[in-house]
């Protein structure tokens, strides 16, 4: 009996040590490129750039590593489209947060004037 099609049988794919070896070297040249744009003032895009970087590398880590390339195609999309969303989603929270900093420290400055002297 050949189990060639059945759907109930386990595959199991065996990634090689050349894509393995590729991953890791893509994921260093990534991180060494977060950190060098660390150093670069690029406005309001840092953020988006920043986090666009980390997708891409949570991507891999998510298709390589955890075998999602070989998996089913709806289990790959769902992981991605969460990881996307969670990057909008705290790109925008943390773009909003800036539009507050005046406030706080206008409200910082008026709680240090109540403090009696040392």
């Amino acid at each position: 009996m050949s189990h060639a099609h059945d759907s109930t049988v386990p595959h199991h794919h065996v990634t090689s040590g050349a894509v393995l070896i590729a991953t890791f070297i893509a994921l260093v040249a990534l991180t060494v490129l977060t950190s060098v744009l660390a150093q670069v003032d690029m406005g309001r895009a840092d953020i988006f750039v920043t986090l666009g970087i980390a997708v891409v590398k949570s991507a891999m880590v998510a298709l390589i590593f955890m075998h999602l390339l070989h998996d089913k195609l709806f289990n790959g999309v769902i992981l991605l489209s969460a990881i996307v969303f969670m990057a909008l989603f705290l790109g925008i929270v943390l773009m909003d947060s800036g539009q507050y900093e005046a406030q706080i420290r206008d409200y910082v400055e008026d709680q240090q004037a109540l403090l009696p002297p040392a």
